[in-house]
């Protein structure tokens, strides 16, 4: 049976949004690995256990607020693949949240309390165009974090006293402050069981610390066995968290020149 909020998604009065890539993000220190198995491979997942599972987000990059380091080093920064949605064979699980995040407790009471499997949505047709659609109304709202009202959205779905799922949803997307509430709040997950062979499915680009890029080789190896577009940003003398800004700034820049669906 279907749960609460894959019924939600069913509804025909919500627009879909435009399809969005996919992101997978990780610290640059396993771009050398990545770039010899030349694909992104299903790791053992210590939430879902004794399954090997590989981690997306759907349109824009998702962090966990993680310890303070002032003056990070350039293999602890973030690095970004974004590829095209369809690259990866088939889909695990889909959820509107950081399922990690939520199995921990990470997550207001309003939502933790709930059953996180009600919010998966790996069976339903264009589920993540569904829940931008829904929460977001278009790509640009969803990549800024800036949902719909709390009251414009409960009235354009007659949202009711038994639709807690969805209401609570809508509430995480807007819990700025809350523990645990990061930028991975409403972030849409996409799990994969499958090896991406980067050969094959190639990332459309990679973001990377302008010093990897300094580096020929590894330039050469984005350019020209990838041929993915390569993207740096600049380091300071900042803690991890603080790049994150620029990680934003890149992908949204490269969804709005390059790929125009903002």
């Amino acid at each position: 049976m279907a749960g609460t909020f894959a019924e939600f998604l069913s509804r025909n009065s919500i627009v879909p949004a435009k399809r969005m890539p996919l992101v997978h993000s990780t610290a640059a220190y396993h771009l050398k690995s990545i770039a010899q198995e030349n694909a992104i491979i299903p790791r053992p997942c210590d939430v879902f256990k004794g399954e090997d599972l590989s981690y997306f987000f759907v349109g824009r990059p998702a962090y966990k607020y993680g310890r303070e380091e002032s003056d990070a080093q350039e293999w602890q920064l973030p690095c970004c693949f974004i590829f095209a949605f369809d690259s990866i064979r088939s889909t695990k699980r889909i959820f509107p949240f950081d399922s990690g995040g939520f199995s921990r407790g990470l997550y207001p009471d309003h939502i933790s309390m709930m059953n996180r499997d009600e919010f998966d949505v790996g069976t339903v047709a264009d589920a993540p165009e569904k829940i931008v659609g829904a929460y977001f109304g278009d790509i640009q709202s969803y990549l800024m974090l800036r949902p719909k009202s709390r009251i414009e959205f409960e009235r354009e779905f007659s949202l009711g006293v038994l639709d807690a799922e969805i209401k609570a949803l809508h509430r995480l997307a807007t819990s700025e402050g809350e523990r645990g509430a990061d930028d991975r709040r409403l972030s849409i997950e996409v799990q994969s069981a499958s090896v991406l062979d980067m050969t094959v499915n190639k990332p459309l680009a990679v973001i990377l610390p302008a010093p990897y890029y300094e580096e020929k080789s590894i330039r050469d190896h984005v350019e020209n066995a990838w041929g993915a577009v390569p993207i740096s940003y600049p380091m300071s003398s900042l803690s991890v968290k603080m790049y994150f800004a620029l990680i934003y700034d890149r992908v949204a820049s490269f969804y709005k020149n390059e790929l125009g669906i903002i």
